[in-house]
């Protein structure tokens, strides 16, 4: 068990037999994810273009929901709330992780997976991101600001269309084609085996 810095990244932490015991025992588990376009120039109603090019990063709702259903089911949890609106929390740090302390003030107490990832430049030129799609994610618990666990993974996007103008933050799995978007749920699926121990992940 970690207590986290503020802003410090997050290492992968094994989860135990307690910690997989302490989600069936918890009231209150919370699951999150971070917003994925953008970039420190104008804004254009959500997508925030730069020479051509923005900033995104893995579909963290997409995986996030997927990563709670199939936890749901193998667990049978019924006290997960999968919040659907993304939280903001880089600003110009593109590769920090995300403030536990805020998440701790907005939901106080028990357990939270936060989902986020790195920002990456996608050329509207080129339509393919500059590395692998890669998705981190985090146990705490708010009570302490431990880390119970972490893991990461990565998937291929593929070719992405340039960002039109209008496009939500919210909506950014729509730049992902269904392929790309089928190997995002596989990424969730790693993370859910690495998380109860499948020894075939």
């Amino acid at each position: 068990m970690l207590v986290l810095p503020a802003c410090a990244s997050a290492p992968r932490v094994p989860a135990t037999a307690e910690t997989i015991a302490s989600l069936a025992r918890e009231r209150q588990i919370v699951a999150v994810h971070y917003h994925a376009l953008g970039t420190p120039g104008p804004l254009h109603n959500g997508a925030r273009l730069v020479h051509g090019s923005v900033t995104m990063a893995a579909p963290t709702g997409w995986i996030k929901d997927r990563f709670v259903q199939s936890l749901e089911a193998r667990l049978g949890l019924q006290q997960i709330r999968n919040v659907p609106e993304p939280r903001f929390a880089y600003l110009e740090r593109e590769r920090a992780a995300p403030d536990a302390r805020a998440l701790k003030r907005t939901f106080e107490r028990g357990l939270v997976f936060d989902f986020y990832s790195p920002w990456q430049y996608l050329p509207a030129a080129g339509g393919r991101l500059y590395r692998a799609s890669e998705i981190q994610v985090r146990l705490l618990r708010l009570d302490d600001l431990s880390l119970l666990w972490a893991d990461s993974c990565s998937f291929d996007a593929g070719h992405l269309p340039p960002p039109p103008l209008f496009l939500r933050l919210e909506s950014v799995e729509k730049l992902y084609t269904p392929a790309a978007l089928g190997r995002a749920s596989g990424c969730a699926d790693v993370l859910v085996a690495r998380l109860l121990g499948d020894p075939e992940r």
